[in-house]
């Protein structure tokens, strides 16, 4: 799924609970991190990470794929969570890009 896309789920906790089950990710892990695949743009393929699995690193490769870190998971949920309670009609894209936004220019 694309970063817009991911941003229904980072407002729904069951959702997002669900999503980490489904991508087998490690609830042992110290921190989840969101990364997005490639390059850092909204319409890029998210994928999620135990801290452990990154190294702590903002690039890196795994099975010969290319991933960025777009921030922890913990924050990324947070503010998406904000941008809908503050601004009622902002729209999932439009939030994405606002978050995209701050991680290249601001983060």
């Amino acid at each position: 799924m694309n970063f817009i896309n991911f941003i229904d789920y980072l407002i729904s906790p069951e959702k997002l609970d669900n999503l980490l089950t489904e991508l087998n990710v490690d609830r042992e892990s110290e921190a989840f991190i969101a990364c997005l695949k490639d390059s850092l743009d909204i319409n890029s393929e998210v994928s999620i990470f135990g801290i452990e699995e990154t190294d702590g690193k903002l690039m890196f490769e795994k099975d010969g794929v290319k991933f960025i870190e777009l921030f922890p998971l913990e924050m990324v949920q947070e503010m998406a969570t904000d941008y809908v309670n503050t601004y009622k009609n902002m729209s999932h894209s439009e939030i994405a890009q606002r978050l995209m936004d701050y991680r290249i220019n601001d983060a």
